[in-house]
């Protein structure tokens, strides 16, 4: 019997394992000739599993594609799972040797007129990869090549509010990665202090990618390194940020530990607007506790650290939107969905930029208004939404597009069953 393993070296093979879609492994193996049953038999899946995702469903679960790995019999590293934050390089495949100058160099020849004949004119070429070399470190590092890291995280940071976590993930980790090697450098204390609030913002960042692109156990640990960089850089208010969204993340396994996350920013905050942000998640996950006076308590007092800090200068870009977004959540974790729909469309309004935050509050606040009996518009909402929505690689927003698919799917408007289930159908493809 052929291995599994056997049928995955091909570069089509490689490349979908790099990317982890394992619809088109699976496919490959189909076409080898490889039953479903055999590729449950060796994942540890039911048969039914495998056909769905033989038929789109995508692999997010790091546990799951470990042991599709496993199963199969090829690397974890060809799938990037072997080597997480802080861990060696992945090593190379085997590559043939080549021991002189002269050899190297007739081997690009015979790269190149295969390349550019489509056939080796001059011999068969030996196996060239790219290998993961870290760039030098400059032997003394200033201001700079601090602000080249900080321009550098915020240029990602853009693209990942534009095109999703999944596409942006590995470059921001790698960003992280390179520009903490700087920390070896010599430099000024003041510089270094510098450098660990960026490094901060550079983990941060790169967590949020993460998280989107569904790598919850990745995301921990950059935004728990984005704590650690802002602790030493003396930046208590990036320390507390990156707290916060380490208990966003856990939001979405369980509100009780959130709560604990939130409660200790909001106790530590050395702003009244970085206090407001965390108040304000409290409120959420009181609301998903069913926790409905603790919830609006917890509104009332945010609102109030939000007056109160009227004249502070906004800590990040997006708060203005952020606020309104986590109020919207609250009252629709409540069921109040008419104060949810007033506080989602406030925030939509000032997402209009980003992509990722316009199809979130958008998402969120259609589904209010099919809730509010709003036919009308909530179908004009989610018509937007679902456009910007497939181009987009996010596996956290298209998980925030399920109160819509549940909202379209309880009412019986053939409108709305038809919503449900396009709703459906993308979800799966994130």
């Amino acid at each position: 019997m052929v291995e599994l393993a056997a049928l995955l070296t091909g570069a089509t093979a490689r490349n979908a394992l790099a990317r982890r879609d394992i619809t088109a492994v699976f496919g490959i193996l189909r076409d080898a000739g490889v039953s479903q049953l055999r590729i449950a038999a060796a994942t540890g899946q039911r048969q039914s599993e495998v056909s769905e995702i033989v038929s789109g469903r995508q692999v997010q679960s790091v546990a799951l594609l470990e042991r599709v790995a496993d199963g199969l019999g090829v690397p974890r590293g060809w799938m990037g799972l072997a080597y997480g934050l802080g861990s060696e390089p992945e090593p190379t495949a085997p590559q043939d040797v080549l021991s002189t100058e002269e050899e190297i160099r007739a081997n690009l020849l015979r790269h190149g007129g295969t390349a550019l004949f489509g056939r080796p004119v001059f011999g068969p070429a030996a196996s060239i990869r790219v290998p993961d070399t870290p760039a030098p470190v400059p032997r003394r590092i200033g201001p700079p090549d601090v602000g080249h890291v900080a321009g550098t995280t915020e240029r990602l940071s853009r693209l990942v509010s534009d095109f999703g976590g999944i596409p942006m993930t590995d470059a921001l980790t790698a960003h992280a990665r390179v520009s903490e090697a700087l920390l070896g450098a010599t430099m000024r204390d003041p510089v270094r202090q510098q450098l660990l609030v960026a490094l901060s913002d550079a983990h941060r960042t790169a967590g949020s990618a993460a998280a989107g692109a569904g790598l919850r156990e990745l995301a921990r640990q950059h935004f728990v390194r984005g704590m650690d960089c802002a602790g030493a850089g003396g930046d208590l208010r990036r320390a507390v940020v990156n707290l916060g969204y380490l208990g966003s993340l856990e939001l979405r396994v369980g509100p009780n530990e959130a709560l604990k996350f939130f409660q200790l920013g909001a106790a530590t905050a050395p702003t009244r607007l970085t206090r407001a942000a965390l108040e304000y998640r409290c409120a959420w996950a009181l609301g998903l506790l069913d926790g409905a006076a603790d919830a609006l308590r917890e509104l009332r007092r945010a609102a109030e650290s939000f007056e109160a800090a009227r004249e502070e200068p906004r800590p990040w870009k997006y708060f203005a939107t952020a606020l309104p977004h986590v109020e919207g959540c609250t009252y629709f974790a409540l069921r109040r969905f008419d104060r949810a729909a007033v506080a989602f469309a406030a925030a939509a309004e000032e997402t209009s930029h980003a992509v990722v935050c316009t199809v979130s509050n958008s998402g969120l606040l259609a589904a209010a208004q099919l809730r509010c009996g709003e036919l009308r518009s909530g179908l004009a909402t989610a018509e937007g939404v679902i456009t910007l929505a497939k181009d987009l690689r996010s596996v956290s927003v298209r998980a925030d597009l399920a109160p819509l698919q549940q909202a379209a799917a309880a009412r019986r408007e053939s409108t709305c069953q038809d919503l449900a289930r396009e709703l459906t159908i993308l979800r799966r493809a994130a």
